[in-house]
Formats: C-alpha cells, structure tokens, sequence
C-alpha cells in the first residue's frame, strides 16, 4: 500500500512539474513574441530609403571613447627631429608639432658639431617651449642618431619625420593607427615607394622569416624599446662595417622581422627644406646602401636560421609576429579625420619564394617597379577613394 501511494505521489508530483514548464513556456513565447516586436519597431528607424544604418549604441562611443583615452596614456609620444643646416625647416616642423598638441615632448638632435642649437630660433613661436629638448651632438651620426633621440625619450612611443617633409595632414591618422597597433613600424610614403617596399618583403616560414621594408622619413611612429634594441643590433652586427652604422633606416624595418604598418599618402616637402647638401647626395651613398640592403636581410636570415638563442653572447631576432591586424593598404582622408582601408593587396607578398643565395638583391634599387602592375595601382591606388574627387571614384566596367 505505501508502494502505491509513493507511486500516486510521484505521479502528482510530475504532473504539477508538467504543469510548471507549461506555463514557463507560453510565457517565454510571448515575451519573445513582444521582443521581437519590438526590435522590429526599433529596427525599422534605421532603414532610410534603400539603405540600412545599423549604428552605434550611446554605451558602444563610450566604451570606445575611453578605449581611446587609455591608449593615449599609455603611448605616449616624444616626436624626433634631426638637424643638419637646416634650422628654418626645422623651426617650420617644430611649429606643426607643437600646434598640434600630440606630444609630450619635442627631441631635437643636432648633428652639426660646428652648430650649438638653442631655442632661440623658435622664438617667433607663440607656444610654450618647455616641451623641447635639444641634444647638440659632438659628431654627425646621421641615420643612427633617429634612434639615439628616441633612445632618450621619457615615453614610450616616438615619432620621427625628417625635416624636410610636411607630416602635419596625417599626423592624426598615423598617431591612431599606431595606438591601434603598437608593436609594429608604422610609416608614410607614396604610391610607387609603397609599392617598391611591398616587393622588398621577405617570407619563410621553416625560419620564422617575415620582414618588410619601410622608409621612416616621411613621417613614422615606433616603440622607445625598438629604438634602444636596434642601436644594440648596429653595435653588435655592424662592428665589423661601422662604416654602414649611418644607414640605419635600411637596417631597422628589416630587422624588427615584421611587415610596417605603411600609409599610401601624396607626400609633400616643407618650403625652405631644400638648404644643403643632402644625405643622399654624398660619395658612395648608392655603394653604401646597396651593401647595406644585402647585409640587412643576410644577417637576419643567417640568424633565424642558426637559432643562437643560447649562446649569451647572442643578440636574437624577433621570430613572433606582434601585429594585430593584416595587411592593409591605407590612406588618411585630406582633412585628416578618417582612415580608408583594403585588404586588397597590389602583391600576395606571402606567396613570394624566398631563397637567400639567389633573392639576397631584393630590397635594393636593381629591384624597382616597373610596367604595368605598379602603373595600375598608382592609377587605382587608395589616395583615389579618399580625394575628394567625383572622377576618380571606381566603376565596374571602365578602363
């Protein structure tokens, strides 16, 4: 008898459960019902004619806003000039650095020994100059003394632009696409030099090989410790060809072993940035380029290849890849307020074969662009989607 009234009770007992879940599920069926209603509705004031803007949340700019505020304090910049003879071009670029309140201090390397540089020659400046700092050096280092400004930059991030070229219209964009993105070199240059710097990529994956060229004189943002690791690199490298320690900038992207960050920009030059004798006009600077684009790859495959790691005496070459996004072609807007993207790349630099004893010539000038690939993409470049320019909108169909 107590058998069956445990199984009567039993029975009760799930049938009021029964009963419960029933219940559950109408009511959920017509809070969805409602719900969904109501996304409905709310959806609906988004839809404009043939087009749909979903849109961002109040709570979405917020957290993106202060995302952006951490980031700002955290990287922190110190900009970074070089001065030669030069002093009113780099009074102008003093002047668009300071106007554009970006950083917390302002390096000026003088490589003139035969020149004591004060701030005397921006005093026609209507800013505070406590912002700037001059370090007046006993030798001209020329490309090497970049990396000993940033060296002793109290932030964490530098900016560098020679004092010959005009950064301040994708100042902004650069700055931002660097805090988006710091543990790689993020650079400005023109269409047919962005072009030459994706074909002088180099790929291995059995060494953990991926560098790419960039040049960093038309604007550039990269890390304080990258600057302080490569000036250890030249002295360690280059002890034997101290000779090539002035064409650092061939040597840097190169062996941080990561492809830049590069912007595709219209260039332009600062007036009055044409006074001396240019770097680049010196006896044997081809010669010495040239060895120095050969050696900068040799080293840097003969070192991922060896894998020193243990020897103590061994400076070691990154072998992880520390970018956060892919590869982009990219262009800043003219007012510098927003920034085009395409994953389209004008080479699958990824595919390229790479063989150290017959490709060790690639990242130099017997390898430029020529013919059609490179006319094509100057013709359909990114600069294109951002000119503010009806005529040269793409349209499927047209030569």
């Amino acid at each position: 008898m107590q058998h069956k009234h445990a199984i009567t009770f039993i029975l009760l007992l799930t049938l009021l459960i029964l009963i419960q879940i029933y219940c559950f599920l109408i009511n959920t069926t017509q809070n969805s019902s409602s719900t969904s209603n109501k996304s409905n509705r709310d959806h609906v004031q988004f839809i404009d004619g043939d087009y749909i803007n979903i849109g961002f949340s109040e709570f979405e700019f917020l957290q993106s806003k202060q995302r952006e505020i951490e980031l700002e304090q955290k990287y922190n910049l110190t900009a970074i000039l070089l001065h030669w003879k030069r002093s009113e071009s780099v009074a102008r670029a003093v002047n668009y650095l300071l106007d554009s309140n970006l950083f917390k201090e302002i390096i000026i390397w003088n490589n003139n020994p035969n020149i004591n540089l004060t701030k005397t020659i921006f005093k026609k400046n209507n800013h505070s100059l406590d912002s700037i700092r001059i370090i007046n050096s006993k030798e001209n280092l020329k490309d090497e003394a970049k990396y000993r400004a940033c060296a002793e930059a109290n932030t964490m991030g530098c900016f560098y632009v020679d004092d010959d070229w005009d950064a301040s219209f994708y100042l902004k964009s650069l700055i931002a696409d660097f805090r988006n993105d710091p543990y790689i070199l993020h650079s400005v240059t023109n269409a047919g030099t962005f072009y030459a710097n994706f074909m002088w990529s180099y790929f291995d994956n059995e060494i953990d090989l991926h560098a790419g060229f960039s040049w960093i004189g038309c604007g550039s943002v990269f890390l304080r410790e990258y600057a302080q690791r490569h000036i250890q690199y030249l002295q360690f490298y280059l002890k034997n060809n101290r000779h090539l320690i002035y064409f650092s900038d061939v040597f840097f992207s190169i062996w941080l072993n990561d492809i830049p960050s590069q912007f595709n920009m219209n260039i332009r030059n600062l007036p009055a940035s044409n006074a001396g004798a240019s770097f680049s006009s010196t006896s044997k600077f081809l010669q010495y380029q040239y060895e120095s684009s050969v050696l900068a790859i040799r080293i840097l495959e003969h070192n991922l290849r060896q894998n020193q790691s243990n020897d103590t005496n061994y400076i070691g070459f990154s072998r992880r890849q520390n970018r956060r996004f892919p590869y982009y072609v990219k262009s800043s807007s003219p007012k510098d307020d927003f920034i085009f993207f395409t994953n389209i790349l004008p080479i699958d630099i990824e595919r390229i074969p790479f063989n150290i004893s017959k490709d060790f010539e690639r990242g130099t000038r017997k390898n430029l662009p020529t013919g059609s690939q490179v006319s094509f993409f100057s013709s359909y470049t990114t600069l294109k989607a951002v000119d503010n320019d009806p005529k040269t909108c793409w349209r499927p169909g047209r030569n």
